[in-house]
């Protein structure tokens, strides 16, 4: 085993299809997967290289220590686990051999975090530990060079998309109805990052077009989901359509299809898969231009609208040049290909 890779049990949605197509590319047998967490009712993973649920009890984390010292490189998938920070932390020459595959969240918990003495001692030893990682992998530029100004970041970068969950996937338009009210997706989650209430007033003065407001809410907390709700419900009425339940990727494919445009109003770097498979369908998608989302789409050559402003040009069609070159442009560099080759190098560092 050569490879040691640590996903927090409770992102299924990102590490089953990665762990599929690492087995898949790969020496299956070089790449050992921990499922770190309280232990669940979930099925036992089928993936032979996969340890399900390693919990937090002393006997869990002396056998992982064991992996870390077995490998030679250890993915770090989020830093959300303040036991493995700890590890990292009492033993810093397992550091250097460590990578960090940035989240988002994980970056933005430097300005998120709740103010406390537990807190800021928790914040010191992260600092310790990102500091001194050996490489940080992300296709978002500004989310690294956010790690070396606010932590200290000494680590080589690597890019890379990361997940077969941002891969580009097409969709055959030709199955959407023609005469249907204009579908306006807003936000990816039921997390307050999205900030929904703000978009909701904004678009308020479209409430008697016909339009349909589609909010994915199908993860994330559930008070928040509940608000979102009853404001949406309150402003739009029936034109208002919460997603609650998680739906298969075909079926989601199928509604990212019927979608118009795409407003994502999240202060930070968030719904990447959302908005590379969005622009590869060539629809109109709106995100804030204060955030590093905005830098990288604009490093690649996409085009995307300014969800700050009040939306007096929502309804207008985006030129067939722009949207052509967004397609061609996500097609090519979130390809499995292109997945493929960036891990190549990663795995080769």
């Amino acid at each position: 085993m050569e490879y040691l890779h640590i996903f927090k049990n409770t992102n299924a949605k990102f590490s089953d299809p990665y762990i599929e197509f690492i087995n898949e590319h790969f020496d299956s047998n070089k790449h050992q997967f921990i499922l770190l967490g309280k232990k669940n009712n979930s099925q036992k993973h089928p993936s032979k290289n996969v340890r399900d649920y390693l919990g937090n009890s002393l006997i869990s984390l002396v056998l992982l220590n064991r992996y870390m010292y077995k490998s030679k490189q250890i993915f770090l998938h989020g830093l959300f686990i303040p036991h493995i920070i700890l590890l990292l932390f009492i033993q810093p020459w397992l550091i250097k051999k460590s990578y960090w595959l940035i989240w988002g969240e994980d970056l933005y918990y430097y300005k998120n975090r709740k103010n406390g003495i537990k807190s800021s001692v928790y914040e010191l030893v992260r600092k310790f530990v990102i500091r001194h990682l050996g490489g940080l992998v992300t296709h978002i530029k500004g989310d690294y060079e956010l790690a070396k100004s606010w932590y200290g970041a000494k680590g080589k970068y690597f890019y890379s998309f990361m997940y077969p969950s941002n891969l580009f996937n097409d969709y055959n338009l030709s199955k959407i109805e023609k005469d249907k009210p204009m579908f306006i997706q807003v936000g990816n989650s039921a997390s307050s990052n999205n900030e929904h209430i703000e978009i909701f007033e904004k678009l308020a003065k479209y409430k008697n077009k016909d339009i349909k407001i589609i909010c994915p809410l199908s993860y994330g907390d559930t008070e928040y989901r509940r608000k979102v709700i009853k404001d949406g419900s309150r402003i739009f009425g029936e034109k208002f359509l919460p997603i609650t339940e998680f739906l298969p990727l075909e079926e989601y494919l199928e509604l990212l299809g019927k979608i118009d445009i795409a407003i994502f109003n999240h202060k930070r770097q968030q719904a990447m898969g959302n908005i590379t498979t969005l622009l590869g369908l060539g629809k109109k998608v709106y995100i804030r231009d204060d955030i590093t989302t905005w830098d990288f789409c604009i490093q690649h050559g996409l085009k995307v609208y300014n969800s700050n402003n009040d939306f007096e040009n929502l309804f207008e069609v985006i030129p067939i040049t722009e949207k052509t070159n967004n397609v061609e442009r996500i097609m090519k560099q979130f390809s499995i290909n292109k997945l493929k080759t960036d891990w190549n190098t990663i795995f080769k560092e």
